[in-house]
C-alpha cells in the first residue's frame, strides 16, 4: 500500500463554513463582477469548468479562492488573504487555483466543529497548527481572525522557512520528530492537527498527546483527524489499498482497534524521517482508554474530513 494523505477538494459538497462565508461577504460587488469576467476569459479551462459546474452553495468558497488566484486588488484588500504560493521544491499540501490564499475548506472544518463542540476560539487565544507545512490553514485564520495569536510548527524545515518569510500573521518554528515542543507549559489555548494522528504509530501518538496536554492550558482543546474504517473503504475504492491489505487492516481494527503500516521507507516523507511515521488506522475503542482522564472527548465526527478522516475534538483536563 502506498502512502496516501487525503486532501479534500475545497469545493466539496460541504456548504461554506465560517471562514469561506465571512471572507466571501467581504468581497466588494464590483470585484465579484470582475471575477466573473476573469473566469470567462481565463486561458485555463479547469477554472471555467469548475466554476460553471459548481453548485450554488459552492460558489462562495470558489469566489474567495479564485479572486485570490487572479489577485484582484479589491478582493485581496477586503479579505486580507495573500496570494503567495511556495515553489514546487518546498512542501505544500496543494497548489494552484483551488489552494490560492490557503485552505479554506480545512479552516471551515476546524471552525465549524470547534463551534459545535462549544470550544470556538475566543478573542486573543493562542492557537497552534501542529504539522502546519507551509501554513495553508493559518494564513486563512490570520485573515479571518487577526485577533488570534497563531503559531505553526512542522519538522519540515524548508516549509517552515517559507511560511516564516511570507506569512506575517503567524509565528512559525521547526519542531522535532519527538517531543518536546519549544513552548512553555499551558501556554496555548488550543491546537489542531490535520492528517497527523492518521500517521503516528501508537507510541508517537500517545507521546505527542501527552505533549499537547503539557502545552495546552486546562480547559483548552485539541482537534485531531484519524483514519478509521471509512478511510479503509475510501482508500480501497480509490485504488490506494489492495483488497488484501484492506482486509488485513479491517481485521486488526476489529480485533485490536489499531493498525500501523510503515509506508514511507528509507526516504521518509518529503525528506523527514521519523520512527513510527507511516499510515495508521485506529478506533475510539483504542484511543479513549489510553488518553483519559487527561483528556475528555467533546466531539466525534465520523469521516467528516473529505468523507474519509474522522474528526475528534478533545478537551484538556487538569
Amino acid at each position: 500500500m502506498q502512502a496516501v494523505t487525503r486532501r479534500p477538494q475545497p469545493f466539496a459538497a460541504d456548504p461554506p463554513g465560517p471562514a469561506s462565508s465571512t471572507l466571501y461577504e467581504r468581497i466588494p460587488a464590483a470585484d465579484l463582477e470582475l471575477l466573473e469576467q476573469k473566469i470567462a476569459a481565463s486561458p485555463e479551462p479547469p477554472i471555467r469548468e469548475i466554476w460553471e459546474t459548481a453548485e450554488p452553495h459552492q460558489k462562495p468558497r470558489l469566489a474567495v479562492l479564485f479572486s485570490t488566484y487572479f489577485q484582484l486588488p479589491g478582493a485581496l484588500a477586503a479579505t486580507g488573504l495573500l496570494p503567495d504560493m511556495p515553489p514546487y521544491e518546498v512542501h505544500a499540501m496543494a497548489r494552484g487555483p483551488l489552494a490560492a490564499g490557503g485552505d479554506l475548506y480545512i479552516a471551515d472544518i476546524v471552525l465549524t466543529y470547534l463551534e459545535e463542540a462549544g470550544l470556538a476560539p475566543a478573542q486573543g487565544d493562542a492557537v497552534l497548527d501542529f504539522g502546519c507545512s507551509t501554513g495553508r490553514v493559518l494564513r486563512v485564520l490570520g485573515a479571518l481572525r487577526p485577533d488570534l495569536e497563531l503559531l505553526g510548527c512542522d519538522p519540515n524545515g524548508p516549509a517552515i522557512a517559507w511560511a516564516d518569510e511570507h506569512l506575517p500573521m503567524g509565528r512559525f518554528f521547526v519542531s522535532s520528530t519527538e517531543p518536546p515542543l519549544d513552548l512553555a507549559d499551558a501556554s496555548i489555548d488550543g491546537a489542531f492537527a490535520i492528517s497527523i494522528w492518521s500517521h503516528f504509530d501508537a507510541g508517537p501518538a500517545l507521546a505527542w498527546l501527552d505533549e499537547m496536554h503539557r502545552v495546552i492550558r486546562p480547559g483548552g482543546w485539541m482537534l485531531i483527524t484519524t483514519h478509521g474504517l471509512d478511510a479503509v473503504a475510501w482508500l480501497t475504492r480509490g485504488g490506494h489499498m489492495t483488497p488484501e491489505s484492506a482486509g488485513d487492516v479491517t481485521e486488526h481494527l476489529v480485533s485490536d482497534s489499531h493498525q500501523y503500516l510503515d509506508v514511507f521507507g528509507e526516504e521518509g516523507d518529503w525528506g523527514v524521517k521519523a520512527e513510527g511515521w507511516g499510515n495508521t488506522f485506529m478506533t475510539l475503542d483504542w484511543l479513549v482508554p489510553r488518553i483519559t482522564p487527561k483528556w475528555s472527548v467533546r466531539l466525534v465526527k465520523q469521516a467528516a474530513l473529505g468523507e474519509v478522516q474522522d474528526i475528534i475534538i478533545l478537551e484538556r483536563r487538569p
